[in-house]
């Protein structure tokens, strides 16, 4: 049966969410390839994070091993009686929150707070960290999706990816150069294109079908996988076996987890300075949206549903979904926020539900007005039915701006404005409109993070 270009992509696209949200529930952290713990963290908060190899046979419990990083950074450190109250001059008197250490055991990939630091030997644990936090908050994640530690290795040179959400974070830390190979959807920036083109990067199979012939043929010095697709935890296992440096991503079902991938990989790369460079870049970003958005008090919360099809009963964004968390950035609802992960919705539900706006993501072709109108005409009834139907409310994201609301990587700050923009037009006080249909030029459409070098 031939099946033409665009429903071809639909149907990758529902692969995919399928593959997410079954197959993520076979990551388990296993004790087998955790890293033991050879230096310490610093964690003074908002990912300001500080890393400091540790001879442990000279500093083996987590005290001395900070006194021997405070004297490398030339911080200041004071302690009351067995407490540490503040290293580099924090925290201010009139901040909530305290130096804890914390650590994560081999196998796992949560922060337990210690009872007793001077009791914690470095060697014990996948990671040992002081951290700044207020009650309930750990630090930043120090370990992968398998429970490995990421901290130490050495600078990358040579880098696989096999997601383009991680091709994607790898060059926006500043790491084009070391790419070497990556799965075949990887299409952005379109440095990548022209490297694959060029020969100088290679395909290592499907983004849920990798080589791992094809992988080892690059000869890597890190491999960056992805928590969703059960055959990228198979080749982490298998390459960490032939003692290649492995990392494996989060899912991405918020934008904090999207924030914590690019810690991760930027760390595990070597690439701190771009690490942070992205991630202040981003936060500067939010923060402006936000702001733009909660200074306008005239704002209603429209109910979205977003869609990756057009058909009776559609696959939909529940919660725990980064686009869900989206819409909740940007003041929305999620009309299908009560149901988890992407589902397929029941055609009456998309009636009951009644959403105010619909958002259509997975067309792979550009679309002109007489495509978008033939769209409107052969919606379902159920669709026809919905306030969103009704007020013209109904936005398709095609081409490169379809990758880009379906990938949780750094350009989920260009997704939010855009996104912000469709649901809160009058917020932003500009003459940008965002029309119902938009695909490679979707940027004409930006003015916050337009200019965002993440390529």
């Amino acid at each position: 049966m031939c099946v033409d270009r665009k429903n071809a992509k639909i149907a990758i696209s529902i692969v995919l969410v399928l593959a997410g949200a079954s197959l993520a529930i076979l990551v388990s952290p296993d004790a087998s390839f955790a890293r033991q713990a050879d230096g310490i963290i610093i964690d003074f908060g908002e990912r300001e994070i500080v890393y400091v190899s540790v001879e442990t046979s000279q500093y083996p419990d987590a005290v001395s091993a900070l006194r021997f990083a405070c004297s490398e950074k030339d911080y200041q450190l004071e302690a009351d009686g067995g407490s540490i109250t503040t290293i580099d001059s924090r925290p201010a008197d009139t901040d909530d929150r305290a130096w804890n250490l914390y650590f994560t055991k081999k196998g796992d990939v949560n922060w337990t707070m210690a009872e007793d630091p001077s009791q914690v030997m470095i060697d014990d644990y996948s990671a040992v960290a002081w951290g700044l936090c207020s009650p309930g908050e750990f630090p930043t994640t120090a370990v992968d999706a398998t429970g490995v530690n990421y901290y130490g290795y050495p600078i990358a040179t040579r880098v696989v990816t096999l997601s383009p959400s991680a091709t994607e974070t790898v060059v926006a830390v500043g790491g084009y150069n070391t790419l070497v190979g990556t799965d075949m959807y990887s299409n952005y920036p379109y440095s990548v294109v022209q490297g694959q083109n060029s020969g100088r990067i290679a395909e290592v199979g499907g983004y849920s079908t990798p080589s791992f012939e094809l992988v080892l043929k690059q000869r890597p010095d890190l491999v960056v996988c992805i928590s969703t697709q059960a055959t990228h935890i198979a080749m982490a296992y298998k390459l960490r076996e032939k003692g290649i440096n492995t990392v494996v991503s989060f899912d991405g079902e918020s934008l904090d987890t999207i924030m914590d991938n690019v810690h991760v990989i930027g760390t595990a790369m070597g690439y701190d300075l771009g690490r942070d460079r992205v991630i202040n870049t981003m936060n500067d970003a939010f923060d402006i949206i936000k702001g733009t958005l909660e200074t306008d008090f005239t704002i209603t919360f429209p109910k979205v549903m977003v869609a990756l099809n057009t058909v009776k009963s559609p696959w939909v964004s529940g919660g725990g979904t980064y686009m869900s968390d989206i819409l909740d950035f940007v003041l929305a609802t999620n009309a299908y926020g009560d149901s988890n992960n992407w589902i397929q919705a029941n055609s009456e539900s998309v009636f009951k539900y009644n959403p105010d706006v619909i958002l259509v993501v997975g067309y792979d072709m550009s679309l002109t007005q007489e495509d978008y109108d033939k769209m409107l005409d052969e919606l379902p009834a159920e669709w026809k039915r919905t306030n969103a139907f009704k007020t013209g409310e109904i936005y398709v994201f095609a081409e490169s701006s379809a990758d880009l609301a379906s990938r949780p990587a750094p350009r989920a700050v260009q997704l939010t404005e855009l996104v912000g923009r469709i649901l809160h037009p009058d917020s932003f006080r500009d003459d940008i409109k965002v029309p119902k249909y938009f695909g490679n030029e979707y940027e004409n459409y930006l003015s916050i993070t337009k200019d965002m070098d993440f390529s």
